[in-house]
């Protein structure tokens, strides 16, 4: 560079001497409309989209937002899970479920080749209530249902609940969630068109 810089300081170089120096290349910079062979091809597949669009009043086709269902985290992830699922080699992050499906029978959202924890849990207390009236299944008995009043009174003093506390149990101010509509064609916000 010092030396670039002693021939750019003096006044008169002799051209032997500048031919003898490599030749930089010129940096040309153009702003502006670039020639028509230089810009890319627009994506046919983009043009039919736009296409479509004009056509159906900006309606977008069926396969637009009708991907995987996700399971939706109930709970803030953990800090050690966070950093886990962002930082750790690639066979150790946590991967995301793509197995996600309905159940056949009752239309919740469950994993493909598992059970519905919902017709589980169904299937649980029916056998359940038919082992209890077959016998074999019996409630525990409480001891100490036949006491005498008065001993009931005594090892067992009756708590006093005012009318504000009886109130707050019955918990009528948490509003209650909906339960969630069975799954259906005709519930579906974009209607599949015939083209």
């Amino acid at each position: 560079m010092s030396l670039v810089f002693r021939f750019g300081a003096m006044a008169a170089a002799h051209e032997s001497l500048i031919n003898l120096l490599p030749r930089l290349p010129s940096i040309r910079i153009t702003i502006g409309e670039t020639s028509p062979s230089t810009t890319p091809e627009i994506d046919p597949r983009l043009e039919e989209l736009g296409e479509h669009l004009h056509n159906n009043d900006g309606e977008p086709p069926f396969m637009i937002d009708n991907g995987i269902l996700r399971a939706v985290p109930k709970k803030k992830m953990s800090y050690r899970r966070h950093r886990t699922k962002l930082y750790a080699p690639g066979n150790k992050q946590v991967q995301p479920l793509h197995n996600i499906v309905r159940c056949s029978a009752c239309g919740r959202v469950k994993r493909s080749h598992f059970m519905c924890m919902y017709c589980f849990a169904e299937i649980r207390t029916f056998l359940k209530g038919l082992k209890r009236k077959n016998g074999l299944i019996e409630d525990p008995v409480n001891p100490q249902t036949d006491l005498d009043p008065t001993d009931d009174r005594i090892l067992y003093p009756g708590k006093v609940i005012n009318a504000h506390d009886l109130q707050l149990k019955k918990k009528d101010y948490i509003p209650k969630r909906e339960e969630p509509l069975m799954f259906s064609r005709e519930n579906l916000l974009h209607k599949k068109k015939k083209w």
